[in-house]
């Protein structure tokens, strides 16, 4: 007998991971709405939204259109296209890497940080959702979903994201525990973007 598809509401009644999968589907529609809602105030595309807020925040040797590439799984021409749309509305500049002339780091401008600053905005109302839940049951949530990206990296959907199970220095000892930090860790302490982080891929 064929399996009935997860978005059967027959199969959701009988299957919690169904039910689960809908409930993501749910929550990536909302960030879609969230980022058009944004980009339609200033003109922006999702991606540009997207691309405005990792260049606020994230240190000059990832500002490149490669790495931008792997970090949003998207190509290389997607991502230059939302540059080259940005450039010309001067929100961001490209500077020659000094080790590599043939690679550009991108730096925002006065008015780049500015509407960064607001767009960066756009997924507030679900963080405020998440921040009413409480502390326990929020570092619940992320460790499931760390898990869920994890397996998503190993079977190659998403590339690898840097977070503590996906690190080298990460393993499994009565809970979590970082060989780098030489400490255990609570689900809440899991993170993402760590300095220290290495693949274990």
């Amino acid at each position: 007998m064929r399996k009935l598809s997860a978005f059967n509401p027959e199969c959701q009644a009988e299957s919690v991971s169904s039910k689960a999968l809908v409930a993501l589907e749910r929550v990536s529609q909302a960030f879609r709405v969230m980022l058009w809602n944004e980009g339609k105030l200033y003109g922006l595309s999702p991606i540009q939204i997207q691309l405005l807020t990792f260049l606020l925040h994230f240190p000059e040797e990832k500002r490149t259109v490669t790495f931008l590439a792997g970090f949003f799984n998207m190509t290389k021409a997607t991502i230059s296209d939302a540059v080259k749309a940005l450039e010309s509305k001067s929100y961001l500049t490209r500077k020659v890497v000094a080790t590599d002339s043939r690679s550009s780091s991108l730096h925002l401008t006065r008015e780049g940080k500015a509407i960064a600053r607001k767009v960066e905005k756009f997924a507030d109302p679900l963080h405020n959702i998440i921040d009413q839940l409480p502390g326990k049951e929020q570092g619940l949530l992320l460790e499931q979903l760390q898990q869920v990206i994890q397996q998503l990296s190993s079977e190659q959907i998403l590339s690898v994201q840097s977070m503590c199970l996906n690190c080298v220095h990460y393993f499994k000892k009565k809970g979590h525990y970082c060989n780098a930090f030489k400490t255990s860790l609570t689900n809440a302490e899991l993170r993402f973007e760590c300095e220290l982080f290495e693949s274990g891929f």
